[in-house]
């Protein structure tokens, strides 16, 4: 037999360690050769850390296939997972990523929708190339370090307080205070199980004796609890015969029999009593909304002075009602001619008579003008007024006494006024009065108070009352 060379040796131990080593990479790389089998799905994770291409791939604990691909997209992690043929993943299943062991490698679990507690998408199985939606990330190993450090702080936390608390001398004495009350508290329960123990014959003698004070009470009095039984039977059947009369009764009403059931069941009734309440609704808003101001004002006019006072009904912004009342210094004109003899001159005397009288006008309002008529010092008038600053300011004009036959205030009676309200109480005014008749002119200058609904309410409120 021929012999190997030292060459041929060394040669054949390459050759066959190549092999070997070869058949190593292949097996442990995992390295396939031809066509790759089964069939591709992915699904996209927040993390897939720690996991790296060729993981595998479980369900129920087996492998079904192998962690083809892990790419990026779109900030999260692509899987790209080769699942062996003949294996069918139901819809709504959902891919977790998780750890063998505690110090394992990680590998992707297909959990079923039966297992996961939810119902798959539509029914049926994933085909080739298509997505896993429902997936979960592992747990960050450093997440459950910060976790566990932030619990342990707080472990540390409560325990420093706990030392604060009985680590000083008053927290020593406030332990050595429970456990004197413990202890104080656990001989009572002593003492009174003693006291029960030595005592339980005559507890329980008495007892006997309470029950037959009970029994011959109830012997004593057996008759009069037979009537009292009585007397709740017949009470029993009272009321039965009360609830039929009542049951009666409700069944007539539901017929509309009766003057009740006529009004229960008649809806004329309901409408009249609506329309009331309506009519009645409808007035109270209307009273509501009637704003009442009362205005008293003097206006001195060289030397004699004239006085008013005025009621102001205003149902509505623009729409209001005066009323006033009015003492004129010359109010009332007498004239006496007297003859005298001799030498049969003539002298004429005119006086004239404070005496009161009364304005009765309707004013409408558009913007800052306002026009007025009806009664002004108990003659017909007009009269308008502007209003400026916010009503602050008005300029008012009044006509009245068209026929007068007064010797020297033959024109009609005119009168221009300004007011200013200096707040909402006091105003002051201005003006020129009767300036068509010369004689009778005259300037004027005044003040007054106003009063509206607040201040009416504040002003009856404030007086006493006699008891």
């Amino acid at each position: 037999m021929a012999k190997l060379s030292a060459e041929a040796k060394v040669g054949l131990l390459v050759i066959v360690g190549s092999l070997i080593l070869l058949y190593m990479t292949v097996a442990v790389g995992k390295y396939e050769f031809g066509a790759k089998k089964g069939y591709v799905v992915t699904a996209v994770f927040d993390s897939v850390s720690g996991l790296d291409s060729k993981a595998a791939v479980r369900m129920a604990g087996v492998q079904i296939g192998t962690v083809e691909a892990v790419e990026l997209e779109d900030s999260r992690a692509k899987l790209t997972l080769r699942v062996l043929p003949g294996v069918k993943i139901l819809r709504g299943s959902e891919a977790a990523v998780k750890t063998m062991g505690l110090l394992g490698d990680k590998y992707v679990d297909i959990v079923p929708p039966h297992a996961n507690g939810k119902s798959g998408e539509r029914s049926g199985i994933y085909q080739d190339s298509e997505r896993i939606e429902a997936t979960a990330s592992p747990s960050d190993a450093d997440q459950l370090i910060s976790k566990l450090s932030s619990i342990a702080d707080d472990i540390k936390k409560v325990t420093g307080s706990l030392s604060q608390v009985f680590g000083t001398q008053r927290g020593e004495q406030s332990m050595e205070d429970i456990l004197h009350d413990l202890r104080q508290t656990t001989a009572n329960i002593k003492e009174f199980s003693y006291a029960l123990r030595s005592d339980g014959g005559e507890l329980v003698m008495r007892l006997n004796e309470l029950a037959q004070n009970l029994n011959g009470v109830v012997d004593d009095n057996r008759d009069n609890l037979k009537v009292t039984l009585e007397n709740i039977k017949e009470a029993s059947k009272s009321a039965e015969m009360a609830l039929a009369s009542i049951d009666n009764v409700t069944k007539r009403i539901d017929r509309g029999e009766g003057t009740l059931g006529k009004l229960v069941t008649d809806d004329s009734m309901y409408n009249n009593i609506d329309s009331a309440a309506k009519g009645l609704t409808d007035y109270v808003s209307r009273v509501e909304r009637l704003k009442t101001t009362i205005a008293f004002r003097s206006e001195y006019m060289f030397p004699k002075s004239k006085s008013y006072f005025s009621l102001e009904l205003r149902p509505t912004p623009d729409k209001y009602y005066v009323a006033e009342v009015v003492s004129d210094p010359y109010a009332r004109y007498t004239r006496v001619d007297t003859v005298t003899s001799p030498p049969g001159g003539t002298i004429t005397t005119e006086t004239y008579e404070d005496k009161l009288r009364f304005s009765l006008e309707f004013a409408k309002r558009w913007g800052n003008l306002a026009l007025r008529m009806g009664l002004i010092e108990s003659k017909g008038g007009i009269g308008a007024d502007w209003f400026l600053f916010a009503d602050r300011v008005k300029f008012s004009v009044d006509a009245w006494n068209f026929d007068s036959k007064e010797p020297k205030n033959e024109n009609a009676h005119m009168k221009a006024t300004a007011t200013w309200n200096i707040n909402k109480v006091l105003f002051m005014n201005a003006g020129y009065d009767n300036f068509l008749n010369a004689d009778r002119a005259s300037g004027f200058v005044g003040a007054g108070l106003r009063f509206d609904d607040d201040d009416l309410k504040y002003l009856l409120g404030s007086v006493p009352i006699p008891k």
